[in-house]
């Protein structure tokens, strides 16, 4: 096929959106030798429009996450949260247990203030006023000699994460705990079932217990320290009580915690994300459009399948790709826009791996409407930059390969027209954020991306001319 030729121009080219590179030609400039290529490079732009998958995927992470530092429990928007905590019982306030009158159990967690007491919830977000209907259950261990006893504290979490994905509890008992928040620190003082107690009392000895809290009617999740917090740490205490007027008791520290996350939505075909977690949507999208379009806007064959076939006369500026959406299919629980984040498949020695994308700011366009890659927000568009993936894709696409991209809800976006979208601080000495410092447990439905093409918007610094 005859090829265009096309003239190396001296100085930078006039198609690339200057929006893109912040009004800056020197920023392009930058960008180019960066990547060991002369400024006089053309950089021109091709649009690949009606672009339909041919998969997508929905990955849901159910894995137990570990609560050490932090952990959740509730229900919100299709997923529920249970927390599960480990502790090693050492026998000497056992024995006290024993021989007791009566005894008693109680569960203490501290709401994590940053959230409870956040300025950035709405101002009548709190009060939270909920009688939560709790399902405690628990796994206690016969007595443990010493050895094993000390062996819980080294115990590998992901081999107890592992276990906990096919929890067996022996007891199970139902509690009613109202719980009031307000915007101050909140402690939940939980009054463990009697069955708990009356089982660990049976025994004398080193034990294990396993203890897991249940709220799958809650109206929210529940946002908690875990037992790794220096001060508000979540604590288990057994209490003897002797003819109901003096009382002995032991607190003890988890030596783990983990909350463990299960699915509740209805509808097993619908690309459904959930924020808060790890859930991820694959898309996959075929190379033959891209590739035409590139054959048609260069006039000369794609893909390159000479030598080892990998196309290096262009490199890839800049890649977007557009989805419709359709916010009145998601719900939130926090008023802000929630940040898609994005990541592409790359070639890494003959292995797909999957490979976050930098987040490049448009500030025209940002200051104009707000950041593109958010989803709660103005207009009916998801704009997200794949980058790298796409070069990578162009350039390795003569072995007949997909480009395949992976989002997830990221954090809640605090101000959607801030175009220095990372924490700041002002002249004031105030840190500005960019984003909130917690998940929002959300539910976003993408469903309509099987059937509403995408746009594929490619900038393309070219190496073309007399070859």
């Amino acid at each position: 096929m005859k090829k265009k030729q096309l003239i190396l121009l001296p100085l930078l080219a006039l198609f690339l959106s200057s929006c893109l590179f912040d009004s800056d030609d020197d920023g392009l400039s930058s960008w180019l030798s960066k990547q060991g290529m002369p400024s006089s490079y053309k950089v021109q732009t091709v649009t690949v429009d009606d672009l339909n998958p041919i998969s997508a995927e929905i990955y849901s992470d159910t894995f137990p996450q570990t609560a050490w530092g932090r952990g959740v429990f509730g229900a919100g928007f299709g997923v529920t949260y249970d927390a599960v905590f480990d502790f090693a019982l050492d026998s000497s306030f056992i024995a006290n247990l024993e021989v007791a009158d009566s005894a008693q159990s109680i569960f203490f967690l501290y709401l994590v203030d940053s959230y409870y007491g956040s300025k950035y919830l709405p101002s009548d977000f709190f009060p939270i006023k909920e009688d939560l209907k709790l399902n405690v259950s628990w796994i206690l261990s016969d007595k443990l000699n010493i050895n094993e006893y000390y062996a819980l504290e080294t115990l590998n979490d992901y081999e107890w994460f592992e276990e906990l994905q096919s929890w067996d509890a022996k007891k199970s008992a139902d509690t009613t705990y109202s719980v009031s928040i307000d915007s101050k620190d909140s402690l939940l003082a939980i009054d463990m079932p009697r069955a708990i107690v009356d089982d660990v009392r049976k025994n004398s000895g080193h034990r294990r217990l396993q203890l897991r809290i249940s709220a799958p009617e809650a109206s929210h999740v529940y946002r908690f320290y875990g037992p790794g917090h220096s001060s508000k740490y979540a604590s288990y205490r057994l209490i003897a009580v002797n003819d109901d007027t003096t009382f002995t008791y032991a607190t003890y520290v988890p030596t783990r915690a983990a909350s463990i996350v299960s699915n509740r939505e209805e509808c097993s075909d619908c690309l459904v994300l959930h924020g808060g977690g790890f859930d991820s949507l694959v898309v996959e999208f075929p190379s033959k459009p891209i590739m035409k379009a590139l054959s048609d806007f260069y006039g000369d064959e794609f893909p390159y399948d000479v030598g080892d076939g990998n196309d290096v006369r262009q490199a890839v500026v800049m890649a977007q790709l557009s989805f419709f959406r359709d916010d009145s299919k998601g719900s939130r629980e926090l008023d802000m826009p929630i940040q898609v984040v994005v990541g592409s498949y790359l070639d890494s020695a003959d292995t797909m791996v999957n490979r976050l994308e930098s987040y490049r700011l448009d500030k025209q366009t940002i200051i104009k409407d707000g950041h593109q890659n958010v989803v709660f927000h103005d207009g009916d568009s998801l704009t997200l930059q794949v980058t790298k993936g796409m070069r990578d894709f162009i350039n390795r696409a003569s072995d007949g390969r997909t480009f395949k991209m992976m989002m997830r809800l990221g954090p809640s976006v605090i101000s959607e027209k801030d175009t220095i979208f990372q924490d700041r601080y002002t002249d004031e000495g105030d840190t500005v954020y960019a984003t909130f410092a917690h998940y929002d447990y959300a539910r976003y439905d993408f469903t309509s991306i099987r059937n509403k093409p995408a746009r594929l918007k490619l900038w393309l610094a070219s190496k073309r001319g007399e070859e």
